[in-house]
């Protein structure tokens, strides 16, 4: 009987060390790790609490190393920065009276509301944290398209993010590339219409989503035939649905200026006869990438890629064209149902503004790039390329200047200046 007690005793031993290991917070013992006591905010004289606790790495009651603490803190700040809504934020750890209990303190000060933007032949004005709630509503107009936006995060208080806007597209005039580059032939269109999105926030860096686009077109002043059926999909009227599932997840340091991480984004595009004049589909993803070898110098590196169907019209088929396309404003073969681009930049800061908020970053790229169709053969010495030094300036909140010009010496050879444009 002794016997079988002692062997009972030691069963219960054992089944309470389980119990313990169980019931004790992740990451180690209980000597190594400290609690997240509480999360107390000041200075948020309009954003609302709930806000700024979103963009928190940690939560009361979480058991975190002190190592972790800290990177949580530093990432927090990074998230607030990243929202434009204050002029100053401070994520700091109060002196404890037990040193295994943290009570956070978030000090902010409320930025402005407004901001603008403008490029050659665009601008932007937007109100951002309306109510304090994160809601963006905003404008935008040029010579390319005019738009009105809404955007907001953290619906009802759930990890939830929606979005809408209507447009409307003026006389854009499209030249329709061959394999070796402009074909000569060209149309006009105009377009209207609407979108709208609803997605999940699976983390801070991560979200999924749906979106759905309509839009009606008018064409006019076409050099070639319509072709209702055709490859093109230029006729004198059409519309056209689509819904757009997207996929973003970004775990760089920074959104303006990142040093470090990786950035991955892939849209999807499908539109059938029963909802549209257009039957097609497609897929397009980017993934963005960033090391720091020294010191000064950010190495950054980028690939797009997508594919659609042969009977995607024309005015969706993917580009490389533009400020985030290839720098070489003489290359061929920009549009069509396949791209890829490929993109490397060795970036390193010079120095600051003494008039205004900015700073003036140099860099050297190269860049390769093509567009083709399913029936064109290509080839790796079809790709054209662009390469060179660069000058970058980053400006900050609430005025943002966004201008690109590239000068092409020979061939591949370019100079290159841009303001806040940045992948």
């Amino acid at each position: 009987m002794a016997g079988k007690a002692a062997a009972a005793r030691c069963l219960l031993r054992a089944a309470g060390f389980a119990v313990a290991l169980v019931s004790a917070p992740a990451g180690g013992a209980d000597d190594d790790l400290v609690v997240i006591k509480e999360i107390r905010t000041f200075g948020n004289d309009r954003t609302s609490r709930g806000v700024i606790l979103h963009y928190c790495e940690f939560q009361p009651g979480e058991y975190l190393t002190e190592e972790e603490l800290a990177r949580r803190i530093r990432r927090t700040e990074q998230n607030l920065r990243n929202t434009q809504f204050f002029s100053r934020f401070h994520v700091f750890d109060l002196p404890r009276s037990d040193p295994r209990e943290a009570v956070i303190m978030i000090d902010v000060a409320e930025g402005t509301d407004w901001h603008l933007s403008a490029s050659t032949w665009q601008a932007e004005l937007r109100r951002e944290n309306i109510g304090g709630d994160a809601v963006t509503v905003g404008a935008e107009f040029g010579l390319d398209i005019q738009r009105l936006f809404y955007r907001q995060p953290w619906i009802f208080d759930q990890p939830l993010e929606a979005g809408a806007s209507a447009f409307y597209e003026n006389g854009h005039q499209t030249i329709v590339e061959n394999e070796l580059g402009y074909a000569g032939e060209w149309f006009h269109h105009e377009a209207a219409g609407g979108e709208a999105y609803l997605g999940y926030l699976l983390s801070l860096r991560t979200r999924l989503g749906l979106g759905v686009s309509g839009e009606y077109f008018h064409y006019y002043d076409w050099r070639f035939k319509i072709d209702p059926p055709g490859r093109f999909g230029v006729q004198p009227e059409a519309h056209l649905v689509t819904f757009l599932p997207y996929f973003e997840w970004d775990n760089r340091d920074d959104d303006l200026y990142p040093r470090r991480g990786f950035y991955l984004a892939a849209q999807g595009e499908l539109s059938a006869n029963a909802v549209s004049d257009y039957d097609f589909r497609g897929v397009e993803g980017e993934l963005r990438g960033y090391v720091t070898p020294g010191s000064d110098f950010v190495f950054a590196g980028r690939i797009r890629a997508g594919g659609q169907s042969e009977m995607t019209p024309y005015v969706r088929r993917l580009s490389i064209r533009g400020a985030d396309g290839l720098r070489n404003a003489s290359s061929y073969r920009t549009i069509g149902t396949r791209a890829l681009l490929l993109t490397g930049e060795l970036r390193r800061p010079l120095f600051r503004s003494p008039i205004f908020t900015a700073w003036f970053e140099g860099v050297v790229f190269v860049d390769a790039g093509r567009a083709w169709d399913p029936d064109e053969t290509v080839k790796l010495e079809a790709f054209d390329y662009a390469f060179g030094p660069g000058l970058r300036v980053h400006m900050r909140s609430p005025f943002y200047f966004d201008w690109r010009a590239e000068l092409n010496v020979y061939d591949g050879l370019s100079f290159y200046a841009t303001a806040r444009r940045a992948f």
